[in-house]
């Protein structure tokens, strides 16, 4: 083959490797975009249908002249939903069906809201875990992650090169004195080695777990009929020790504050609870309140249902003492305020946490490469002068 040959086959497979990256680029570019304002526009849309709402407007025009005003994404959903509507579509219907990035939990409110018509207070609750969920997002102190990602890429390189430049030396030193490299070393070497060449090479599966790590950020959960991911994932909250408690506490603070404007409504406590069970919340929690509603409807105490059920402790007592005044709205009102701390407390707790716990991890690995680089010296100083 001639050199001119040689030189097109070499242009083209750059300019292939070229084309692949971009693509790549290009993907990962847009996966960043989506995640970081999916919530916003989600905050958006969701403002201006409870902002119609509340003013009692023709929900399609209206929704249809917001959409003029606000940016591509969030305008681009108005527009469909205020076009579903026109159709004879509900709005649960018409949000579902033309907002694909709407949280499954905000659609079963919506749709909690029409059934209780309460379709207002249902919006204004939406609202309100969006703007928690924002707060959370966008707390003072700086996230974890991206410390942890700068670590892991630094110890990765910094490893990498001392497997290509040091190591090779040091295991022919190692093998000219008849020496045996430490086990950490040893260790370190394997696992490197592991990572570069394995069957299948370790750098591939790291590649696929990040890529299912992202993939499961950006899906959302499938709802009314949760798929075989969404069960396994709150099997998994439900059974870890403090994810079970926060899973718990935000699941039943929703819980309650849709029972409590169904019962404002007019609503005896047992659709109240028929609605709350179809939330989309914990699948374990669901099915604690539709045996709480299944109690209700046999003629059960409301307290006793409560506990049955296993609804905690102070929502059962918050349920007996507004069964007896006759108040359930402040009782139910003030169980869901009660779970709402709990789940701030946690969120303090996870937060002052996290910034020890993975300093201490990342530390604990440098110390690990450092000490299975620097061990081989000791070793080798020792079979040459003998231990002292």
């Amino acid at each position: 083959m001639s050199n001119w040959a040689i030189l097109i086959f070499d242009a083209f497979i750059i300019a292939g490797l070229g084309a692949a990256g971009l693509f790549l680029l290009g993907a990962l570019t847009r996966a960043t975009v989506v995640w970081f304002w999916r919530y916003q526009v989600e905050r958006t849309v969701i403002g201006q249908m409870s902002s119609v709402v509340r003013q009692n407007l023709p929900l399609a025009t209206a929704l249809a002249l917001a959409a003029e005003s606000e940016p591509a994404w969030a305008g681009r959903a108005l527009r469909r939903i205020a076009k579903l509507l026109g159709q004879g579509l509900s709005l649960s219907q018409a949000a579902r069906l033309g907002f694909a990035d709407c949280s499954p939990l905000v659609l079963s409110l919506i749709a909690a809201g029409e059934k209780a018509g309460q379709l207002p207070a249902a919006l204004q609750q939406a609202e309100q875990y969006l703007d928690d969920r924002e707060h959370r997002r966008h707390h003072p102190d700086m996230p974890v992650w991206p410390y942890v990602v700068s670590i892991v890429c630094a110890i990765t390189l910094l490893t990498a090169g001392i497997m290509v430049l040091i190591v090779p030396k040091l295991v022919e030193i190692f093998a000219d004195f008849g020496v045996t490299l430490p086990p950490l070393t040893r260790l370190l070497i394997n696992a490197s080695a592991w990572f570069a060449h394995g069957t299948p090479p370790g750098w591939t599966q790291a590649s696929l777990l990040v890529g299912l790590s992202i993939y499961l950020g950006l899906r959302r959960r499938r709802f009314p009929d949760p798929g075989i991911i969404t069960r396994l994932a709150d099997w998994l909250r439900w059974h870890v020790p403090g994810a079970r408690r926060m899973a718990f506490g935000q699941g039943m603070s929703v819980a309650l504050r849709t029972m409590r404007l169904a019962v404002r409504s007019g609503m005896s406590i047992e659709p109240a609870a028929r609605l709350a069970a179809d939330l989309d919340v914990n699948l374990h929690l669901r099915r604690r309140l539709s045996r709480f509603a299944d109690l209700l409807a046999v003629g059960t105490d409301l307290a006793q249902a409560s506990q049955t059920a296993g609804l905690g402790r102070v929502t059962t007592t918050a349920l007996a003492n507004g069964q007896r005044t006759g108040n359930l709205d402040v009782a139910l009102r003030y169980a869901g305020d009660y779970h709402d701390t709990v789940i701030s407390r946690w969120w303090i707790v996870i937060r002052k946490l996290a910034w020890p716990a993975s300093t201490l991890a990342m530390a604990t690995v440098v110390a690990f490469v450092v000490i299975a680089m620097f061990l081989p010296l000791v070793c080798l100083i020792n079979s040459v002068c003998g231990p002292v």
